[in-house]
Order: structure tokens, then C-alpha cells, then sequence
């Protein structure tokens, strides 16, 4: 009973000494805040719209993108229409949105399809954050909470 306290006490430290010994290139994908210039280097699409801590399931996600500039200026499609306004991302990934600039095109459409578009951006809106992840693929735009979350992949540059 005893040596097999200490084998597995044995075991259990090397365990952690090796998990000790790991840097950040072997823990996975990293994130990292998001500046001007890592956010506004291509176009995005959507991949995963959470609010309320909640996924939402979107019918065609492809449809909704994002894309800005290095003035600041964002613009994109949210499923039906296009969108656009003025926003500033600090060098600590703090998203700032020009609310009185933003404006989207009020093409109708099936009741399903415009629902999910107000809640997306109804969600955009709501986002103050933005994280770069996995070398640059992802971009992560969510509230403080990570209640409200955007998920996109990077499509072209």
C-alpha cells in the first residue's frame, strides 16, 4: 500500500514538473488584444454568435462579416444588409464604437433571416473588446462579460 503511494506520488510530480516546463508555444492557440492594424488586416466571417452566455444558431453564418480599416471605419454584411460605422481599438484591445456613425441598409427579408440579423448586430453593438487568436486566423469581438461574443475567421486580406 505504501509503495503505491509514493509510485503514484512519484508519478504526480513528474507530472507537474514537466507541465511546469511547458511555455506558451506548446499550450495551444494564444490570444492576444487586438490593435488597429491585427484587426482591420482582412475580412472576416462569422463562425459563432453567442449572447447571453448562450449560443446562437445562425442558418448562414457566411453571410455576416466584418472588415475595417486603418481609419477606423467598419463596415460589412449582416446577413440581408450591409453595415458600417466608426469605431478606435486601443493598443489593450479596448473596442470603442462611434455609435452615431453607425448606419445599416433596411432591405426585408424572410422574419427568420431579420431576426438573427438584429441580434447580430444588436451583439455587435454590444461588443467592447477584441482579441486576435490562433496566429492571427480568429477574431474574437465580445462584451467585458464574454456574454455577448463574436467569433470569426479570417477569409482574405
Amino acid at each position: 500500500m505504501k509503495s503505491h503511494l509514493l509510485i503514484w506520488l512519484a508519478g504526480l510530480a513528474i507530472l507537474i514538473a514537466g507541465c511546469m516546463g511547458m511555455d506558451s508555444k506548446d499550450s495551444g492557440p494564444t490570444q492576444t488584444p487586438g490593435t488597429l492594424s491585427s484587426v482591420c488586416e482582412g475580412k472576416w466571417q462569422m463562425r459563432l454568435l453567442r449572447l447571453d452566455g448562450e449560443a446562437v444558431t445562425v442558418s448562414e453564418p457566411e453571410t455576416f462579416t466584418f472588415l475595417c480599416n486603418a481609419n477606423g471605419e467598419a463596415m460589412g454584411k449582416s446577413g440581408l444588409n450591409t453595415y458600417r460605422g466608426a469605431m478606435q481599438i486601443t493598443d489593450t484591445g479596448q473596442l470603442l464604437w462611434d455609435t452615431s456613425s453607425f448606419a445599416s441598409t433596411k432591405m426585408a427579408g424572410p422574419p427568420a433571416v431579420m431576426a438573427q440579423e438584429q441580434q447580430y448586430l444588436g451583439a455587435l453593438s454590444r461588443t467592447t473588446q477584441a482579441f486576435v487568436k490562433s496566429g492571427g486566423g480568429r477574431l474574437i469581438l465580445r462584451d467585458a462579460s464574454g456574454n455577448t461574443f463574436i467569433e470569426y475567421i479570417r477569409v482574405g486580406r
